[in-house]
């Protein structure tokens, strides 16, 4: 097993995708920090549309650092994807599977593997938004609150999340073997698909079932409700529902690649 986890990170960190989604994270992160410190408070009249509650709101201050839970978490998402799908789709899935015929020890390793990566660049991302939303907020003339209202167990909760979002692309990916259709497919379901489907189940009255979709319970994490009044989960929870989103999915990933024809 040892041999298959380090055969994994070895595939993962001689490829320039991990680097690629790790700065491509890191610069969409930077961005949407920097509206958001830059716009809170903003007058609704002047700017448009709703305003956002100033950083004297310990609630919007988590927004700020809450950023790679907002968008950030697509980085670790693709990747995760990418990690199965692209070996079908560069037909190397079938040497791999030669060199360890049992399927569910080379699927247990890249579970391992996609944990650590995304939690490795859960810390990337985090780690600036903290620093830079510190800077900007501190800059604002308003305290940073970097060690209370939540803010550190936010940080810590958002690092393993990561991890958790990057385990749920390895089972979506192992679901659709088409690397292009398990990317673009997973992307629309987590951002478009699931919003629309959260106003329809609030539309219906059952907005409580929306609580527990994956993206929803991310946000829980941030504790968003604080701004927007939404109905979420408490962070706890949002957490451990995110949890079980990525362990049901790698399992159906896994029973589905244990199952099919490779070639």
């Amino acid at each position: 097993m040892r041999d298959l986890v380090r055969s994994e990170f070895r595939k993962l960190l001689t490829t320039r995708m991990v680097w690629g989604l790790t700065a491509g994270g890191a610069a969409l992160v930077a961005l949407y920090v920097c509206v958001l410190a830059f716009t809170a408070g903003a007058d609704a009249s002047r700017s448009g549309g709703s305003s956002l509650p100033g950083l004297d709101n310990p609630a919007m201050v988590r927004m700020v650092y809450g950023v790679p839970f907002e968008i950030g978490y697509l980085m670790p998402l693709i990747l995760g994807v990418i990690m199965i799908s692209g070996e079908f789709r560069h037909r190397t899935i079938t040497p791999t599977f030669l060199a360890c015929p049992k399927r569910s020890r080379v699927l247990l390793a890249k579970v391992v593997v996609a944990g650590v990566a995304g939690i490795a660049m859960g810390v990337v991302l985090t780690a600036l938004s903290a620093g830079l939303g510190a800077a900007l907020i501190a800059a604002r003339g308003y305290p940073t609150l970097i060690g209370s209202a939540g803010i550190p167990r936010l940080l810590v909760m958002m690092v393993i999340g990561m991890g958790i979002w990057c385990i749920f692309g390895v089972g979506f990916g192992a679901l659709l073997k088409n690397q292009i259709a398990a990317v673009v497919t997973a992307i629309v379901l987590v951002t478009i698909a699931e919003s629309l489907l959260t106003l329809l189940l609030r539309w219906i009255h059952v907005g409580s079932v929306a609580e527990y979709l994956p993206s929803n319970a991310a946000s829980a994490v941030i504790e968003p409700a604080d701004i927007g009044g939404s109905v979420l989960l408490p962070w706890w929870g949002g957490g451990l529902v995110l949890l079980a989103w990525g362990l049901v999915t790698a399992l159906l990933g896994a029973g589905m690649t244990l199952r099919r024809d490779i070639s």
